[in-house]
This record gives structure tokens, sequence and C-alpha cells, in this order.
């Protein structure tokens, strides 16, 4: 990453002082170059000249510093991200950000005897699933709100979840018949993390063929789908959300609630008048879940009716950990 691509966005958005920023300063400055009576107590006057000129100098400046500071902590340390208060242009400044606060760590990956562990919170909608009895949309139980918790062993042979009556159900994974998706750590790790690589990688995947527009939907839910579900650490997510970010057609909306009632970033692929959208935590970057909207009015080819802006599914992620048994909570 270029660094100084990120002081350059972070300087376009900090406000240039104006003409009348420097004129208060300036009536300061005179008032307190201005003779008073000796009969009055005052302070020294060049303690008066000094403060005014530090004032039109802060005046001045402000908007200077807040970007001479992006890079270093002021002991030429590096930092690892931009202050979250500055605003959030488009996807690709979010994806910016979120590999500046990855920094150069090294991502962690649990062991080959080891568990990922995750627990999510799941909406799917009573009209999710459409008359010819596909899946509902987004997965999950059609026409409730639930919670699982789930665990993924670190060599991939097994995964476990816990039933609702807090039983804990272990399976082991029949490799020859899976994909290389969903749990599959090995696929993770052999991610790469430079964005046109993981592009090219994650295309691979793709079984569609036609038009740009076909092979930027099928990315984006291949993306979608490695977030929810095998929880890449936070270089490859970062990596995973730069890829997304260039991708045709993909937009993003500020101050989005997830299905926890989190306020995060949206980054979202409209598609046949459903909107996906991946929620990033706006601070730290990371992952808090997903949802999709209906954004018409109109039934759907299958027979569908849902509200113009309906949420279809949602899942928030609660938490996630790497931990040595099945079963177990970090």
């Amino acid at each position: 990453m270029n660094d100084l691509d990120l002081v350059r966005d972070l300087r376009s958005q900090v406000r240039l002082s104006e003409e009348h920023d420097l004129h208060g300063a300036r009536r300061h400055l005179l008032a307190a170059m201005a003779p008073s009576p000796k009969s009055r107590r005052t302070v020294p006057r060049m303690v008066l000249r000094v403060a005014a000129v530090g004032a039109l100098g802060l005046a001045i400046t402000a908007g200077v510093t807040v970007v001479q500071n992006i890079g270093t902590d002021g002991r030429g340390k590096g930092i690892t991200s931009a202050p979250a208060w500055l605003p959030v242009a488009n996807a690709e400044i979010l994806a910016k950000r979120a590999t500046a606060a990855a920094g150069g760590a090294e991502d962690t990956y649990p062991r080959a005897d080891q568990w990922i562990y995750f627990k999510n919170d799941i909406y799917s909608s009573p009209k999710a699933t459409p008359k010819s009895k596909v899946p509902p949309i987004g997965g999950g139980k059609s026409g409730s709100r639930y919670t699982m918790e789930g665990w993924a062993r670190g060599d991939g042979k097994k995964t476990a979840h816990r039933a609702e009556d807090g039983t804990l159900i272990t399976a082991a994974v029949n490799q020859p018949d899976r994909k290389p998706l969903q749990h599959d750590l090995a696929y993770l790790r052999s991610l790469p993390l430079e964005p046109s690589a993981l592009l090219e990688r994650l295309k691979k995947g793709d079984t569609t063929s036609g038009s740009s527009r076909l092979e930027a939907i099928a990315v984006f839910h291949q993306a979608q789908m490695l977030l929810q579900e095998v929880t890449p650490p936070p270089r490859l997510r970062a990596a995973l959300y730069t890829t997304i970010a260039r991708l045709d057609g993909v937009g993003m909306e500020e101050k989005v609630r997830d299905l926890a009632g989190r306020e995060g970033i949206g980054i979202y692929l409209d598609d046949q008048g459903f909107r996906h959208e991946i929620i990033v935590d706006p601070n730290t970057y990371a992952f808090f879940g997903v949802r999709g909207l209906y954004l018409s009015g109109k039934r759907t080819p299958d027979g569908r009716m849902f509200s113009k802006g309906e949420v279809v599914y949602s899942t928030a992620r609660l938490a996630d950990g790497i931990v040595d048994h099945a079963g177990s909570i970090p």
C-alpha cells in the first residue's frame, strides 16, 4: 500500500482555512497591540502578542496538523489507521484504512488440532423461501431469528455446532465432495493478500460466464461467504475489502445497523432488485455481518412480494476466536 495515497485522501477531507477564519484571529492580534490605560492592571503586552500570534497560527495550521500526524505517533513511529472520526468517502478508502489498521503483523491461523469459534445472530424472512422450495436466501431457517454457535477444526476435517438444547454436535467433513469454501482453512491460508491476485483466485470459483457484471456479482458473493463463514484474520479481511471495493457496481452506505443494532458502514452490490451488503465496524474495520434488502416494491418473478427496503436476510457476527476444543469459547 502506498502511504502517500492515504495521506492525500485524509488531507483532501480536511477543510482548508478560509478568509473569515483568519479575521477573528487578526482582530485579537490588533486588539492586543492597541495601547491600554496605565491605570488598568494588564497582562504584559508581549504575552498577549504571543497568544494572539499562536491563535492565528492555530487557525492556519489546524487542518495541516491532522494530516502531518497521520503515519506517526509524534515519536517517529507509525500508527495503524486514520482517526475514526474522519469521513469515509467510498468503499476503496474504507479498504485502505482497514489495510493500514491491519499493519504488518502476520495473520494468525489455528493449528491443525485447534478450532475456529464463531457465534452469529441470524434472521431470515418468512418470504425468503420461494414457492419452488429453494433454500432460504442467506441460508438458515426461513422465517426465524436465532443464534448459532459453531466450530471448525484447523485441519478442515471436522465441524461442530451447539444444538438448541445445548448439546454439542460434531460432524466429520467428507473432503472429496467439498468445495474450497466454508470452514476450509487450507483454502483460506492459500489465498493471496495482493488484491489483484486475490481477485483472480476468487474468479476461479465462479461458475458463471458472460458479462463482467455477472462476474462481479459472483466474486462479491464468494467474498461475502468467506467473511461470514470462515472468519478471515485482519490482513486477509482487508484484502477482501479491497477486492470487493474494486468490483463494478459496488457502493458504500454509512450508518448502517446490523442485526445486533450496531452502527457500521455497508459495502453493497445490487442484483436483480436485491441489495447484498457487508457491514464493517467503522472503528476497527472488523466484520460486523451481512444483510440483504429488497429494493423495489414489486413482486419477484417467482411470486414473492416484499416491501421496498424490507430486510430479507441478516447475520450479525457476535463473537469469534481460536480455541483448543470444540465447545470452548474464547
